[in-house]
């Protein structure tokens, strides 16, 4: 899977997801996640629109009450419906086929 974590030029450091939201009965997908989480834990979110297709696999049933989940891989995909964007964590994969994406900081 490439990486396209550099794309949202958040820096070297490493990421977790701390909460996964879906809306408008899944047309939307909010992925909350904190930048540097030894430190400034800074937060921001991946936000996918106009989703078509979302799957969601569970890689490690033992890990699921945990309450943060490390970002493994990232593949951003392509807008209009074109290519799934592909989250990868220690506990599970998020795939979403969408039509834009918006990455909040700072919220």
């Amino acid at each position: 899977m490439p990486d396209d974590y550099h794309l949202l030029k958040l820096g070297g450091l490493t990421s977790l997801i701390t909460s996964v939201n879906v809306s408008l009965w899944g047309n939307e997908v909010s992925v909350e996640c904190v930048y540097d989480p030894t430190e400034d834990r800074l937060p921001y979110v991946l936000v996918f629109q106009e989703c078509h297709d979302i799957r969601w696999s569970v890689h490690d049933s033992e890990e699921v009450h945990e309450l943060e989940a490390d970002l493994i891989g990232f593949s951003i995909g392509a807008e209009s419906h074109k290519k799934a964007a592909v989250i990868t964590t220690d506990i599970f994969e998020l795939s979403i086929i969408y039509g834009s994406f918006v990455l909040q900081k700072n919220r």
